[in-house]
């Protein structure tokens, strides 16, 4: 009887020591429960340096040896949140990407962030997984293990698929052009709509339409010069030929330029606003035209506000403005004016 009662404190001691390991806890390196790196971020995945000395250590502990990255996990969080969501830790999914081709990055909401804005996030928490250029391949709001688990489950087969797609695609548009330009400048607008920013075959297929569409764009020029309906009619045809595409955002700022000499004012302000939500890493240059765009524009909504101030009948001149923030909605000469309405 004394000789049980002396095992039983040593053999409860025992559970307690298995229980604690396999709950994560123990005492020492070897014991800690293993964590998802984190990197600082979505730049670095793709520097060749991407993990600091510390997780470096960190997993040669573990026995693991740091591999090459394929994938992006991102996790877009609220700017409320103050601690990691426990979720990374449990979801198994998630430690093995991370061991493995998974990079995981975190990032607060942000509206004007260009990747988020690339992404269509605006709100927060959200999971997405990208590929090393940084293009969403599967968005989920919220934050759960489910979540977590579609992400990196689905995002390297949707990948695969994209590549292979785009390869395709591109090599049937070159070898067309070649016989039929005609039809293969269609089946090259195709691939740079689908088109994802980093990708050779997206990169020389707009190079390709850039160089084909020059000469369309300067018998544009001379439409337009005839006259703004007359441009307006050629440049509109262009829009609906070319889509999203470098050519097509370029259109739809010489129309809107056009459409404003026509008095066309709000028209032409919502054509300026969709190009400048385009993806900014593939058409910078066209965002940046149709911001100049914006802003003579609205300069000259300005020009109206205080043209109309200077009137004598100010009950004429408030109707006036009123008038203005209407027609200038979507720019600052919109906010002035709304503001001397008041």
């Amino acid at each position: 009887m004394r000789r049980t009662l002396t095992l039983t404190p040593l053999f409860v001691l025992a559970l307690c020591a298995m229980a604690h390991a396999q709950a994560g806890g123990g005492f020492g390196r070897g014991m800690e429960r293993e964590r998802i790196p984190w990197y600082p971020s979505i730049e670095r995945v793709g520097s060749g340096d991407n993990l600091t000395p510390l997780e470096r250590r960190r997993l040669k502990a573990m026995g693991l040896e740091p591999s090459d990255k394929k994938y992006i996990f991102v996790y877009i969080r609220p700017l409320t949140e103050d601690k990691e969501p426990n979720e990374f830790v449990t979801c198994q999914d998630a430690l093995e990407a991370a061991r493995t081709t998974w990079a995981f990055v975190k990032m607060d909401l942000d509206k004007e962030n260009v990747y988020q804005k690339a992404w269509g996030i605006k709100t927060a928490p959200a999971c997405v997984g990208c590929d090393l250029f940084s293009n969403d391949f599967v968005k989920v709001p919220g934050v759960s293990v489910d979540a977590i688990r579609s992400v990196v489950r689905n995002t390297p087969d949707l990948i695969a698929k994209y590549e292979a797609k785009l390869k395709a695609d591109f090599a049937k548009a070159t070898d067309t052009l070649k016989s039929d330009e005609e039809k293969g400048l269609k089946l090259l607008v195709d691939v740079c709509v689908s088109g994802k920013n980093g990708y050779k075959e997206t990169s020389e297929a707009q190079k390709t339409l850039n160089e084909l569409t020059e000469s369309v764009f300067k018998k544009g020029e001379l439409a337009s010069a005839v006259s703004p309906e007359s441009g307006s009619e050629y440049f509109d045809e262009l829009v609906r030929l070319y889509r999203t595409t470098a050519p097509g955002a370029r259109a739809e700022v010489f129309l809107a330029i056009l459409e404003h000499s026509r008095g066309n004012v709000q028209p032409a302000i919502q054509r300026l606003l969709k190009v400048m939500k385009y993806d900014a890493r593939l058409f910078k240059a066209e965002i940046e035209s149709a911001g100049k765009a914006l802003d003579e524009i609205s300069k000259a909504g300005d020009a109206k506000i205080e043209a109309a101030q200077a009137g004598p009948d100010k009950a004429f001149a408030r109707e006036a403005v009123r008038k203005l923030a209407k027609d200038y909605a979507g720019t600052d000469a919109g906010k002035h004016a709304s503001e001397a309405a008041k």
